[in-house]
């Protein structure tokens, strides 16, 4: 790959870092703010656990695609980013550019899905 184009996509796995850590900044500060004073109904009680249940999950799945940003970061270092994991194929550069830090290529990736379906 030219030396170019992965100044391009560690840029942008860079930029998507950021926002990653930006985003489970502000969530882990939303889920800290206290309810208000007084008195909350079960209902409202209930409302916000789900609304902060739902906040962690998320953060869990962010969490998730940081380490894989990280992993690619780490590839485009070490000098074998976009090679598929599995078949060692090259991952091509359209799906990079939808998902930087992609693993495997789409043929592997349908396999990884169907055989974690099963």
């Amino acid at each position: 790959m030219k030396k170019k184009d992965l100044d391009q996509y560690k840029t942008r796995l860079t930029q998507i870092r950021r926002d990653l850590i930006g985003d489970v900044g502000a969530k882990k500060r939303d889920s800290q703010e206290p309810g208000d004073d007084g008195t909350q109904d079960i209902g409202d009680l209930a409302a916000d656990i789900y609304s902060r249940q739902l906040m962690m999950d998320l953060g869990e799945k962010e969490r998730e695609q940081l380490k894989l940003v990280d992993i690619a970061l780490q590839k485009i270092t070490n000098g074998d980013y976009g090679v598929c994991e599995e078949c060692q194929s090259s991952i091509p550069a359209k799906r990079l550019k939808v998902v930087p830090y992609a693993r495997l290529c789409v043929t592997c990736q349908n396999e990884a899905e169907k055989e974690k379906s099963i």
